[in-house]
């Protein structure tokens, strides 16, 4: 997983929407504050109106605003609305065809870790960065091998790619 310039510059101009007085800014504005590009903005404005997450208003006072409660956007959704479904793995992803998936050791792993990642950016909303300054801590268990739960038996020992 990666997370894209083009998602970095959404965070930003979502962020100067949270922190407007108005709520309501030009997109010119907030490309030329967030210092991104004006037509990558326009891009972006568009995959986060398709998303549900703002909404545009045309016309001489017209701009972009938010269209949900900071409080309700996650930082899952906006990843997902700039770049598409987060899978840590090609055998993840809702489309996944992996002739191995049944025998393959590793595909718990990738979906357990796409699991922790979902979770984890599904624990983040707008307000808690922008305006609580805040982020969940993540369990102390994954950095301390020591730590981990107990594994859960898989029956036979994994082999090679076949």
């Amino acid at each position: 997983m990666n997370i894209s310039r083009k998602t970095d510059y959404a965070l930003r101009m979502l962020s100067m929407l949270v922190t407007s007085k108005d709520g309501l800014l030009s997109v010119r504005s907030v490309a030329e504050r967030a210092g991104v590009p004006y037509s990558f903005a326009r891009s972006i404005q568009h995959g986060l109106v398709q998303a549900g997450i703002i909404e545009s208003l045309r016309g001489v006072n017209g701009g972009m605003r938010l269209k949900m409660d900071a409080s309700e956007v996650t930082i899952r959704r906006i990843v997902e609305a700039i770049q598409g479904p987060i899978v840590v793995n090609e055998c993840t992803g809702d489309a996944a065809e992996c002739g191995r998936r049944d025998d393959c050791c590793y595909h718990p792993i990738w979906m357990g870790a796409q699991a922790l990642v979902h979770n984890y950016l599904d624990s983040v909303t707008l307000d808690d960065v922008v305006n609580n300054k805040r982020n969940p801590a993540v369990d102390p268990k994954f950095a301390d091998r020591s730590r981990f739960g107990e594994y859960v038996p898989r029956g036979e020992a994994c082999t090679a790619a076949e």
